[in-house]
């Protein structure tokens, strides 16, 4: 599940800077990019479940005609901390190339379902949602490995946790036979009626 979701962000920031080179890869002092070009470094430090995970967040499985066939099953979510540095020739383009990327993050709460792994699919549309720059982003253990001369956006990604497998459940059927009475000892067939037994009478005394 973390390549999926690396792979869905690496996806939308293609579509968000096309322009750009793009490293995954653990950072390196001579991270460069091409002459003349741009490059976008995104580094995964922290991975830790959602403060408020399982509180309501359910996950169903529907059959045909929005019939439940499957017994619901809490869903937890991830948050995947990111850590984006901008290296460019001049500071000017590496700003720029990181706001272009805050403007596609403040139109869209989550990733678009075109870019996201197809492994989110049975979680429906808008699985994976974004926050880019987070008011209050985990410290990064590692802020040391960018230059202080380029620019640092934190990006968070929430994604849901594959539950575990479900528990069918058999069919409701279409009729339920109710029968009274019961049965007597080593009947096997239909339910007997109870016998009836004489109300007494009152009885007067002089």
């Amino acid at each position: 599940m973390m390549d999926a979701v690396t792979l869905s962000l690496e996806t939308w920031l293609r579509r968000c800077v096309p322009t750009a080179e793009l490293s995954f890869d653990a950072f390196c002092p001579d991270l460069a990019p091409a002459e003349g070009g741009t490059l976008l470094h995104a580094f995964l430090y922290d991975i830790r479940e959602e403060e408020r995970s399982r509180s309501g967040r359910m996950y169903a499985r529907e059959a045909a005609g929005s019939a439940v066939s499957a017994r619901l099953q809490p869903l937890r979510v991830l948050q995947y901390s990111y850590r984006l540095t901008a290296h460019a020739a001049g500071w000017l383009d590496g700003q720029g190339l990181l706001g272009e990327v805050m403007l596609a993050g403040a139109a869209t709460p989550c990733f678009p379902d075109d870019v996201v792994h197809p492994s989110f699919a049975p979680f429906g549309s808008g699985a994976l949602s974004l926050a880019v720059a987070p008011a209050a982003p985990e410290p990064c253990p590692w802020a040391a490995v960018a230059p202080p001369s380029s620019p640092v956006l934190n990006l968070v990604v929430m994604a849901p946790l594959r539950p575990p497998a479900d528990s069918a459940l058999p069919p409701a059927p279409d009729q339920v036979e109710l029968r009274a009475g019961r049965k007597t000892d080593g009947a096997s067939g239909p339910a007997s009626r109870r016998p009836s037994v004489p109300r007494p009478r009152r009885r007067v005394e002089e």
